[in-house]
C-alpha cells in the first residue's frame, strides 16, 4: 500500500543513471500484503531530451502474471476503475491474496518494452501487543504517540516499518466485486454494478467510501535504535520509520509520534480517516524504502550527480516487487456518517 506515491514524486526528476539510457524500461513499483487484494501498479520510463530528466508513462499492454512454488497461477489485469484514475502507472489486480510465509514470483511481459521478472516471500504474521496511544507534544508539534510491543519467535529475522497516511473519503454508495469496492456513485462503477448485480455476495452498500487517495502524513520517533538516525536526526519528520532486525529479540516495545495537523479537514479540503500501519516486510523492500527515505532527504543537499537511487529487484526494468504482512489502526478524527 501507498508506493505508487513514490512514482508520482519522481516523476519529472534529474537522472541519477547519467551514463544510462533509461528510455523505455519497465517501472514496478509494487508491494503485495498478507490478505489484501493483489495490486501492481506498472508504468515505463522515458527520458526528456538530452538533459537527463525522466518522466513516465502508463503501460496498457502488459502480461503479469504472479506464480508459486506449489504451481499456482494468476493472470492480473488492467483494473480501469476510477479508483486508480489519478495514479501515475497503469494498475493491474486480482482478488487473490498471498499468503504469509510463501514465496511469489512475478513475470511482465510488455510487447514494447520487454520482460521483467522479480521474486519475493512474504514475512509471517507479526503480533502486536501492548498498544496504548495518546495526544502530546513532540518537539514543539502536536502529535498522536502510538507505543506498541513487537513479540517475535525465535529464531525471526524481521524488517519492521511504520508508516501513517490520510485516507481521503466521502460519503455515498459502493459494492465489492471480486475482492475490490467500487464506488456506484461513478458512471463505471454503476455500468459494471448492472452487469454484476445477480453475482452471489453483491449488493450495494451505504456509507463512507474510502478514496485511493492518500496524503502521506510525518511520523517521528525517538529511539535511538532505528535504521533513521543514518538519515537524519531523530528530531526530524520522516516518511516511515525503519527498525533494523537485529534490534528486535523476543519482545521489543517502541514508541512512534504522527503529526496530527492534518486530522481534521479544514475548508476546502475532504474529510477521511488516519491510517497507521506496523509492517514486518521482506528484506528488498525495506532495502528500498530505506534507500528511498535517504534520497529523498539528500534532495537538494548534495549535487544530482551525486544522488544514489534505490537499488530494486526488477531483473531488466527498474523499481522494487517487495511484500509484507502488518497490522493496521484506523483513526476518525473528522466527523463521518
Amino acid at each position: 500500500m501507498f508506493l505508487a506515491v513514490l512514482l508520482a514524486l519522481a516523476s519529472c526528476k534529474k537522472n541519477p543513471y547519467q551514463d544510462q539510457n533509461l528510455n523505455n524500461e519497465l517501472v514496478v513499483l509494487a508491494e503485495i500484503s498478507a490478505g489484501d487484494s493483489l495490486i501492481i501498479p506498472i508504468s515505463k520510463s522515458i527520458q526528456v531530451g538530452s538533459g537527463g530528466i525522466i518522466t513516465f508513462d502508463k503501460v496498457n499492454s502488459a502480461n503479469v502474471q504472479l506464480f508459486r512454488p506449489d504451481g499456482k497461477s494468476w493472470t492480473l489485469r488492467l483494473n480501469t476503475s476510477p479508483d486508480f484514475a489519478g495514479d501515475p502507472a497503469s494498475v493491474y489486480t486480482y482478488f487473490q491474496r498471498p499468503r504469509t510465509g510463501t514465496t511469489y514470483n512475478l513475470q511482465i511481459q510488455d510487447p514494447l518494452s520487454g520482460k521483467v521478472t522479480a521474486q519475493t516471500t512474504v514475512p509471517p504474521p507479526i503480533r502486536v501487543t501492548g498498544v496504548d496511544t495518546g495526544s502530546t507534544v513532540h518537539s514543539g508539534i502536536p502529535v498522536l504517540r502510538c507505543r506498541f510491543t513487537l513479540t517475535d519467535s525465535p529464531g525471526v529475522t524481521r524488517y519492521y516499518v511504520f508508516e501513517a497516511v490520510k485516507q481521503l473519503a466521502h460519503t455515498g454508495q459502493y459494492f465489492i466485486w471480486k475482492g475490490i469496492p467500487y464506488d456506484f456513485g461513478t458512471a463505471t462503477g454503476k455500468k459494471l454494478y448492472y452487469q454484476v448485480a445477480d453475482s452471489p455476495g453483491v449488493r450495494l452498500l451505504r456509507d463512507t467510501v474510502p478514496q485511493n487517495i492518500f496524503k502521506r502524513l510525518s511520523i517521528y520517533t525517538d529511539d535511538a535504535n532505528v535504521d533513521n538516525a543514518q538519515v537524519s536526526s531523530l528530531d526530524s519528520p520522516f516518511r516511515r520509520i525503519f527498525l533494523p532486525p537485529h534490534i528486535v529479540g523476543s519482545s521489543y516495545t517502541t514508541t512512534v509520534y504522527i503529526e496530527s495537523k492534518y486530522f481534521r479537514a479544514t475548508a476546502g479540503t475532504h474529510p477521511g480517516r488516519v491510517l497507521l500501519q506496523v509492517k514486518s516486510v521482506s528484506p528488498e523492500l525495506y532495502n528500498y524504502l530505506f534507500w528511498y527515505e535517504k534520497y529523498k532527504t539528500d534532495v537538494g543537499a548534495v549535487p544530482t550527480s551525486q544522488l544514489y537511487s534505490p537499488p530494486g529487484n526488477i531483473q531488466n526494468g527498474l523499481g522494487i516487487f517487495g511484500s509484507s504482512s502488518k497490522r493496521q489502526w484506523v483513526f476518525y478524527f473528522d466527523p463521518l456518517p
